[in-house]
């Protein structure tokens, strides 16, 4: 487990007007390293989106990292 540091969010808008909240975390390892997790949910009411879903919305010229 780590220690929580940062949080920080973008609000995100598709070509069909659809809106998304790009939230990543910084996260201080034990080891003293940092992690940054990202995760996407929906603007309004829904919750997280599915992998499939981020894998349909997502830019397909940016670079994509597991």
């Amino acid at each position: 487990m780590g220690t929580l540091v940062d949080v920080k969010e973008k609000l995100i808008t598709t070509n069909d007007g659809q809106k998304f909240i790009r939230r990543e975390k910084t996260i201080l390892m034990p080891n003293g390293r940092y992690r940054h997790p990202v995760d996407y949910y929906k603007a309004g009411p829904g919750g997280l989106i599915s992998d499939e879903e981020h894998e349909r919305v997502r830019i397909p010229v940016y670079d994509y990292l597991i």
